[in-house]
């Protein structure tokens, strides 16, 4: 870091942004299903534990992952898939919860938007995607404005390509939710990428994104066990795992050099032969191991927490409870 530049409290400042933000996409799934208190507690353990291992094994050039030859740019699987990972741990204890009530479905938690403020929303975020990504180059050279490119490509063609999928489907105006997720999910999948690949690649991802995201959304949604108001699953889980898998198709040296992985290979559809075979099977076994390591600590977390507290799920939760076939009202045993 001396040698760039870049200070370690300036550092410090950057990666707690970071870890904030994933600390919000886990809690709203939880929105109004689980007690302040508990999700207080479990924040706790969260920044010490969760959030910091899958950061300090491919982040950190020690960690375990990294020196296997791992990379992840900006957090695909370090921030969206690691939290969707420690999502889904809390969906399911509290589907536990709500399965020994007697429920079939997990009752949905009902969300008011108003276009003008999602709109703004989205804007904000994307505009602070652009602190994110290219300030993850820890330099301001040419790869950073490069960065700066394949960030907005690929959220811009994303919400164009999720729009078009939609209406291709069913006729009908997409709307402003669609828009808006468009733009997530493009961002989504270029973080892990946006540091390798050139602005050309990032418009072809952006491209799939959409379909991805309207396809994943479907997917998810047959699932009635757990409630996910923001689009946990379809959008930080499958992009952010789908942006690390394509590192191995779509890396070109001359850019990752830029950003300081200068021994990351070529991808497949660039001429990296072996070695993008290679780089593949190190993605893919570090997303088998983080989200299997995130899911079970979170859950673990999770089961201790309403062990020692009386529970975790709110009066809300409780006074949601669907009825029962014959009329009775599903109740807590």
């Amino acid at each position: 870091m001396t040698s760039s530049g870049l200070r370690v409290g300036t550092y410090f400042l950057f990666e707690t942004a970071f870890a904030a933000v994933t600390l919000a996409l886990v809690g709203v799934i939880v929105l109004r299903k689980m007690k302040l208190a508990a999700f207080f507690i479990y924040s706790i353990v969260y920044f010490v534990l969760i959030w910091n291992l899958p950061a300090a094994w491919i982040w950190n050039p020690s960690g375990w992952l990294a020196k296997l030859g791992m990379v992840d740019f900006a957090g695909g699987l370090v921030v969206h898939g690691a939290a969707a990972a420690a999502g889904l741990g809390i969906m399911y204890a509290l589907w536990r919860g709500e399965r020994r009530a007697g429920l079939t479905t997990s009752p949905k938690v009902p969300i008011e938007i108003s276009p003008g403020w999602l709109a703004l929303g989205i804007l904000l975020l994307w505009v602070g995607w652009f602190g994110f990504n290219p300030g993850s180059v820890l330099a301001f050279n040419d790869e950073a404005i490069v960065v700066v490119l394949t960030t907005f490509l690929a959220a811009a063609t994303a919400m164009l390509s999720t729009m078009g999928t939609v209406y291709l489907q069913t006729r009908q105006s997409p709307g402003i939710l669609y828009a808006v997720n468009g733009i997530l999910m493009g961002l989504i999948v270029i973080t892990p990428l946006a540091g390798f690949v050139s602005p050309g690649s990032a418009i072809i991802l952006g491209v799939v994104a959409g379909p991805l995201f309207v396809t994943g959304e479907r997917v998810f949604g047959r699932f009635g066990w757990y409630t996910d108001p923001v689009g946990l699953l379809p959008g930080h889980l499958l992009g952010g795992l789908f942006g690390i898998v394509m590192i191995a198709f779509f890396a070109q040296t001359a850019f990752a050099t830029g950003s300081g992985f200068v021994s990351l290979p070529n991808g497949l559809l660039f001429g990296g032969g072996g070695a993008a075979v290679k780089q593949l099977g190190i993605e893919v076994l570090g997303i088998i191991v983080v989200m299997a390591v995130i899911f079970a600590i979170s859950y673990a977390t999770v089961l201790v927490i309403e062990t020692f507290a009386g529970g975790i799920r709110t009066d809300y939760a409780a006074s949601e409870l669907i009825r029962l076939p014959g009329g009775d009202r599903a109740v807590e045993p």
